[in-house]
């Protein structure tokens, strides 16, 4: 790459490090007040200003509802879709992510006296266990923030780099990385003479980290000032105080509490001291409570079960390398600190953590080092020039699709294997499962518990759709699934129609995933249900419509799922099948007019038949103002078809409608009651947002 000016950035959940070599030495880029961390936190101030860092924190304390932080824990998680409103202005995980990216370059460019317009090139370090959507958008944040990202670098390979590179380690070397939102294991090859690093096997949780530990702590002296006054501090409203001075208290606390934990890895012992936190109860409440070591170690025992039952399994049960090889055990991540995870790792493993290097900065560092390796270049064989890195990283997780096993139920197949080296390819064969079916949905996932078939363990990453397959009784048409990820760590999904190979597809699936905010993380196939009857004439019918259409063409992506679309009063009429067209659905809807009565029963019935072939998820959304004909029947009708597998959603509108009959009829889950049509554009969105959280 050449470039004169190069960085390595540690994109933490809690802080964010960036480190850079000047005239042959590492420098850690100092931020405000020379601190070498940079709170990974934005506040949004009342202009639409966005301000960074400490500064960000600090506003926060008395403002919390405009400052985000730890957003790291949600990018690239699809599932979730989560977002942030602050002070009118919405924001992703992505979109913090490039805010707090965008400082760090402000800051290198300032320190390193540049005009602004120079190309600066950054490696950027993500968790071992992140997936390929997490990587992708941790990509695109660093170039929204105007880098040139070099390389995505897996944080445990950083600290073995800049670990093995200082102590000259020539072994097998194991990194257990804490930090602020995730949780790695690895073990890696390190040959710092020939600058060649192979990563070996993998393992963490990245929904685990010191965030956890400071939540657990939070509670503790919430439970507390509860014993403490009498009060239930559950929310606002228990607590007996106002919404905004609730916030504050909470966020005041887990602060303190982020403190505590942080003073217990240097002492024994803390006073934790909050005058004048809140007013409780019509009293001024000051929090005076001493925090233990050992009072810690109860509190996280969960947290520290859950990280060293993993870190035996994955220490002694490995295929890919034998305890008594590991040469060295590498600690990274502010959450290492705690002295209870250096004495559990000696004590499980008899091996002695090394603690001689800087926890916060192993990975920064490596990542610094990787970035001015690049600048020579990295390739996949041997080093031909003394500094130039080598690295051979391994999937972090299986991936798979969704097959139908012979009980007819949905389960994980795998085709490639986690662990597998860099790149790789392997190729399996289907079949359909159904007679004269013309067409098959590849919907791929990554595995995120390696022993279990069932798909609710695992993440759906995208879906390719093959049509035109001959007509044939099941089990004859036959296709090969190809799975590939090239050099760019990039998966490839190629769907090969064995009778005819000019119909086949191919697509980059971490490409084919772009969707919207609101794409359920399960391939869906789902009807939409109007109730067309005579009480909907007028404008309820044409809000009805207007809704229908935003959440056609906004709220669920249609490259993924299906959706069909039905209106019904005497009788259910048809007005699409299921399709992936939006057009095709949204050119329906005006032709919807009011009259009749309620045949829900039918109307139910028909929906089935709609789905009755699909291996899919499959929904029924109604939107209805009034009371099905025959409502004692309608509900018997609507447990028979919910045995049957079909899910149902009702929306109730109206400031009458008896919300205990939809609970009856559909479950109170998913059983929502609107006062009146304005309401159903949110509605719709909440359904979503709660299929894709896996709420409903």
């Amino acid at each position: 790459m050449n470039d004169e000016y190069v960085i390595g950035i540690d994109l933490g959940t809690r802080n964010t490090l960036a480190c850079y070599f000047l005239k042959g030495r590492k420098r850690i880029l100092k931020f405000e007040g020379g601190a070498t961390m940079l709170p990974s936190v934005i506040y949004t101030d009342e202009k639409g200003d966005v301000k960074v860092g400490q500064y960000a924190e600090n506003l926060g304390v008395t403002d919390p509802e405009n400052m985000i932080s730890s957003a790291k824990t949600y990018i690239g998680n699809f599932e979730l879709n989560k977002t942030w409103t602050c002070n009118g202005r919405t924001y992703t995980p992505t979109d913090v992510a490039i805010e707090v990216l965008k400082e760090v370059k402000r800051e290198f460019v300032k320190r390193m006296r540049l005009q602004g317009d120079e190309k600066i090139g950054a490696v950027i370090t993500v968790p071992a266990y992140f997936n390929n959507n997490q990587r992708d958008e941790t990509r695109k944040a660093g170039t929204a923030a105007g880098f040139d990202v070099m390389w995505i670098l897996e944080e445990p390979t950083a600290a073995a780099i800049e670990a093995a590179q200082e102590k000259q380690l020539n072994k097998k070397v194991m990194v257990v990385d804490i930090g602020g939102g995730t949780f790695d294991l690895s073990v890696l090859d390190a040959d710092p003479a020939r600058h060649t690093y192979r990563a070996i096997a993998i393992d963490g949780d990245d929904r685990l980290g010191g965030d956890d530990f400071d939540k657990a702590i939070q509670t503790e002296l919430i439970k507390h000032i509860e014993d403490d006054t009498g009060l239930n501090l559950e929310n606002f409203q228990t607590a007996g105080i106002d919404e905004t001075e609730y916030n504050i208290l909470m966020n005041r606390l887990l602060i303190e509490a982020r403190h505590a934990k942080e003073k217990l890895s240097e002492v024994t012992e803390h006073e934790v001291i909050l005058p004048n936190l809140t007013t409780l109860g019509g009293k001024n409440y000051d929090l005076d409570f001493i925090l233990t070591r050992r009072a810690l170690e109860r509190i996280c025992k969960p947290l520290f079960d859950r990280i060293f039952n993993q870190l035996n399994i994955f220490a002694k049960n490995n295929k890919n390398f034998r305890l008594d090889e590991i040469g060295e055990i590498i600690l990274a991540g502010g959450t290492c600190f705690i002295p209870y995870i250096r004495e559990r790792i000696t004590k499980d493993l008899g091996i002695v953590p090394n603690d001689e290097l800087p926890l916060s900065q192993l990975v920064v560092m490596g990542a610094a080092r990787v970035a001015e390796s690049l600048n020579i270049g990295i390739e996949g064989g041997d080093n031909e020039r003394d500094g130039k890195i080598t690295l051979k990283s391994i999937l972090p997780h299986s991936l798979g699709v969704e097959v139908m096993n012979r009980d007819g139920k949905l389960v994980f197949d795998r085709i490639l294997a986690k662990d597998t080296p860099y790149p790789c390819a392997a190729t399996q064969t289907y079949q359909t499962v159904f007679d004269n079916q013309t067409e098959i949905d590849v919907n791929v996932y990554e595995a995120e518990n390696e022993n279990e078939l069932d798909l609710k363990f695992h993440r759906f990453r995208g879906s390719l759709h093959l049509k035109n397959l001959p007509p044939a009784p099941a089990r004859q048409t036959k296709v090969d699934v190809k799975f590939e990820f090239t050099n760019d760590q990039r998966l490839k999904v190629t769907v090969i129609d064995k009778q005819n190979v000019e119909n086949s597809r191919e697509e980059f699936i971490d490409k084919s995933i772009k969707k919207s905010v609101h794409g359920a993380a399960t391939p869906i196939d789902m009807v939409l249900m109007l109730d067309c009857s005579g009480s909907m004439r007028g404008d309820d019918l044409v809000q009805a419509k207007r809704a229908s259409t935003e959440l056609i063409t906004k709220m669920i992506d249609l490259s993924v799922h299906q959706m069909a679309l039905m209106s019904f009063s005497d009788k259910p009429k048809i007005l699409s099948e299921l399709t992936n067209d939006a057009s095709k659905l949204t050119q329906e809807l005006p032709q919807i007019e009011a009259y009749g009565g309620t045949a829900m029963i039918e109307a139910l019935h028909a929906a089935e038949k709609v789905v009755e072939n699909s291996t899919r998820q499959k929904i029924a959304l109604i939107v209805t103002d009034g009371y099905p004909d025959r409502r004692q029947q309608t509900l018997g009708c609507a447990r028979k078809v919910r045995d049957n597998g079909l899910k149902i959603i009702a929306i109730g509108v109206g400031v009458d409608f008896d919300k205990n009959y939809l609970d009856e009829m559909v479950g109170e889950k998913n059983a929502f009651t609107i006062k009146n049509m304005s309401e159903l554009t949110k509605t719709f969105e909440y359904v979503i947002n709660a299929l894709t959280r896996g709420d409903l």
